[in-house]
């Protein structure tokens, strides 16, 4: 079965022109493409809407350069009446020889036997007569079995066939893949570049927004939408009243907890957003919970050691954070740290008694005090 990607990817960020420069600059020839590339790099970067536009150039007919940048670019975007038989295939996601592979909607995996089919169509010939594009994104949700079975077309590559793999951590992945790949690491785009494409998309606060991300712009671009914010807010103000206003670590731990369950309960119930905050519930996963503790804990951390509001990341709450730079043990903050990053580990079990997690992380934070 052939796996197709839900999006279009039309164009590319700005910020990834230079690694398309490496691919498709005026001296780069099509053909020496590399049989197998790993993409990797943060979330929020867009290296998923990247490699399926570089999927559009390797397959497309009718290529030209662009004479601004010099780059060889598919059929015109803006002219769908011009496209060739292959771009016309790939907007209407149902491109012959373009094989996707994701994990299924009811997994976390991607088992051995979608590698299985895709090695049966790796061997078929171009249904077009140019290049076949495989797809693996995320890569690192290849379970051992299917890892393993990718690697023989790795180590035997099919001519004319190019695998593009993507990845937040090309570490998660079994060394014998990434040593068969050529590796691009996609860094986070600089800021005098990510923040004026923000402010083209008319965002709310767009420098809060991109420190909220932690640089990655369309990580920024996705607080913005639903009730990110609320719930950003939510959690740090409830861990920060531990602090703050002596409050109890197990009462907050249980009251977020409770949250986490509004969102498997909200899903069931197929309820909207609206619809949920109209009744005052905020529904949260306990990966948010986790993220913005680590966040506030991480900002503290930088202040206690003399760091600039500037390098914070929650840069709206250094008010709230500056008086706990002389309230707080500098020991125990990084040792919760340590002990957060631990957490992320458990949440990815599938017995993790999440509301003793809440509880023992703050009870720490509120150890943390004088």
């Amino acid at each position: 079965m052939n796996y197709l990607p839900d999006n279009n990817s039309q164009d590319y960020f700005p910020w990834q022109l230079p690694v398309l420069e490496q691919f498709y600059g005026v001296n780069r020839a099509k053909d020496q493409f590399p049989h197998a590339l790993l993409f990797s790099g943060v979330a929020g970067i867009g290296k998923r809407d990247f490699v399926f536009y570089l999927t559009r150039i390797l397959l497309c007919h009718s290529h030209h350069t662009n004479t601004q940048t010099g780059l060889i670019e598919p059929c015109q975007v803006d002219q769908p009446e011009t496209h060739c038989r292959s771009c016309q295939l790939f907007s209407a996601k149902t491109h012959p020889d373009l094989y996707h592979i994701t994990t299924p909607p009811d997994k976390k995996v991607i088992p051995i036997d979608r590698i299985r089919d895709l090695l049966k169509w790796s061997i078929l010939s171009s249904q077009l007569g140019g290049k076949k594009v495989i797809v693996i994104e995320p890569a690192d949700a290849m379970n051992i079995n299917a890892s393993n079975s990718l690697l023989k077309t790795l180590e035997e590559p099919v001519s004319d066939t190019i695998i593009l793999l993507v990845t937040h951590n090309k570490h998660s992945l079994l060394a014998t893949i990434r040593s068969r790949c050529r590796a691009i690491d996609m860094l986070l785009p600089e800021q005098s570049i990510s923040l004026p494409w923000l402010k083209k998309q008319n965002i709310p606060n767009p420098d809060l927004m991109l420190s909220l991300a932690s640089g990655a712009p369309l990580l920024a671009l996705q607080l913005c939408q639903d009730d990110q914010l609320e719930v950003r807010d939510f959690i740090i103000k409830n861990i920060l009243s531990i602090v703050l206003e002596d409050a109890d670590p197990v009462r907050i731990a249980e009251q977020l907890f409770k949250q986490t369950k509004v969102k498997v309960l909200a899903k069931k119930a197929k309820l909207t957003q609206k619809q949920l905050l109209d009744n005052k519930h905020l529904a949260m996963s306990a990966y948010e919970v986790i993220y913005w503790f680590d966040a506030i804990v991480a900002d503290v951390s930088r202040l206690m050691h003399n760091c600039d509001q500037e390098m914070l990341t929650n840069i709206d709450y250094y008010e709230h954070l500056q008086p706990l730079v002389n309230t707080l043990y500098l020991k125990n903050v990084l040792q919760l740290s340590d002990t957060i990053n631990k957490a992320y580990l458990e949440l990815q079990g599938q017995q993790s008694n999440l509301n003793m997690l809440f509880e023992q992380l703050l009870i720490d934070w509120n150890n943390c005090k004088k």
